[in-house]
């Protein structure tokens, strides 16, 4: 029998989890990930017996005694309840992922409680690999989010951007039109052929606009900062993405990252 950690990221799409067998370790990317649709647990108030057919099924697992269950939620205070209360059940402590609660990196967000926990766990695990004073963090889910992680005495947070995500303006130009077809993202290419029918159009510009972002912030980072940033991808689309960007460094399962690093920072007392 050995320790381990379940990690559960709930996210806007998808409630993701895996189990991390060292917690003392930076979590890996040899494990094991499932998922559920997250509209599947709705409402979240009525959500703890899918919680526990989805989530009690691995606690149950005699391969492993659990140390903690570690949560990254944005879903709300009735989701983190249910998995709280399966928690219980199980006799298995809880760690919820929080903003500015330990020394490694501050916000600077008007609210820092406010800050998406996947974002916060993102940077996190950032700050974690990076070599670089600034940083531009692009996560590409259900929206695309851009955050600015800069190392001064510590590291800071300095704030970023959310728009829709890839999906999101593929889907909504099919949904809230009367003729526009569906179509998948389509990478840009510089020098290219220009686009010349209407799936072309949509599924390249959708890409470019994604890609015109990151590069107009990129370089208003350099003008601030007196260098250029280092940009990272992660998200569902990250490694598709690179392919307009070869400069990105593409962060794997970082919310994970940043929540394993998280709880490894509460119990070294950091806090």
């Amino acid at each position: 029998m050995s320790g381990a950690l379940l990690c559960i990221d709930a996210g806007n799409t998808l409630v993701k989890w895996c189990v991390h067998t060292e917690p003392a370790q930076p979590f890996g990317s040899k494990n094991e990930f499932f998922s559920h649709p997250t509209s599947g647990f709705k409402p979240f108030c009525n959500s703890l017996n899918l919680i526990q057919d989805q989530l009690g099924q691995v606690l149950k697992k005699q391969d492993f005694s659990f140390e903690a269950v570690v949560l990254s939620n944005v879903l709300g205070p009735d989701f983190e309840q249910a998995v709280r209360q399966l928690c219980d059940a199980y006799q298995v402590p809880l760690h919820v992922l929080a903003v500015n609660t330990n020394t490694q990196l501050q916000s600077t967000y008007d609210n820092p409680a406010a800050l998406g926990k996947d974002r916060w766990a993102a940077c996190l695990a950032l700050t974690q690999i990076s070599r670089f004073r600034v940083n531009l963090l692009v996560s590409f889910g259900t929206a695309t989010t851009l955050d600015v992680v800069v190392k001064t005495a510590n590291w800071q947070h300095q704030g970023g951007f959310i728009v829709p995500g890839v999906q999101t303006m593929l889907r909504s130009l099919n949904a809230n039109t009367a003729e526009l077809p569906q179509v998948e993202l389509q990478i840009p290419v510089a020098g290219g052929v220009w686009p010349t029918n209407t799936q072309q159009a949509i599924g390249e510009g959708v890409g470019r606009m994604q890609v015109a972002l990151v590069e107009s912030l990129a370089q208003e980072l350099q003008t601030r900062h007196g260098e250029l940033p280092a940009v990272w991808f992660c998200g569902g689309f990250a490694s598709t993405m690179q392919t307009s960007l070869p400069q990105a460094f593409v962060l794997e399962h970082a919310v994970f990252k940043g929540l394993v690093f998280d709880y490894q920072l509460s119990r070294r007392g950091s806090r």
